[in-house]
């Protein structure tokens, strides 16, 4: 006995049962296939009943649909409110752009490589420490606060 038809193959026979190919012959050989497809074909046929009534609406439901449709498409108050609203924003916001002034910028002077020379040489010399001896010259100064604090009690 061949086997039970896919679910391929039961779909394929509910949407045109005269074109199934070799899957023909099966459901009238086979009572749980033939089962199946009777099964299939109720349920399909009471979904095609339910969608009927539930589209079977007075002509008055229909006409208010329609109307509803429209005014959607027309569009209500509420966008033409935004559109103003929208518009008004942008209106102060220009209006605030043109009105503030920022100050022109000062122009950079560009420094003369003599003078910056020059200005470096007398903050090193000014310096008690070289500039790579500063951070030995911290930890010297630690050490002999920390010195100070415990022989002085």
């Amino acid at each position: 006995m061949p086997a039970h038809l896919t679910d391929e193959q039961l779909a394929e026979r509910l949407i045109s049962p005269e074109n199934t190919g070799g899957a023909a012959a099966h459901p009238g050989a086979c009572a749980d296939c033939r089962d199946e497809e009777e099964r299939l074909q109720g349920l399909l046929a009471r979904y095609s009943e339910a969608a009927r009534a539930a589209s079977a609406r007075p002509e008055a439901f229909w006409q208010w649909q329609q109307a509803a449709i429209a005014a959607r498409l027309t569009g209500g108050t509420r966008p033409r409110r935004l559109v103003w609203a929208t518009a008004t924003a942008l209106v102060v916001f220009a209006a605030v752009l043109l009105i503030v002034r920022t100050p022109a910028p000062l122009p950079v002077v560009a420094a003369d490589p003599d003078d910056v020379l020059l200005v470096d040489v007398e903050r090193s010399v000014r310096r008690e420490v070289p500039q790579a001896l500063e951070p030995a010259a911290l930890l010297a100064a630690e050490v002999s606060q920390n010195t100070k604090t415990r022989t002085n009690p």
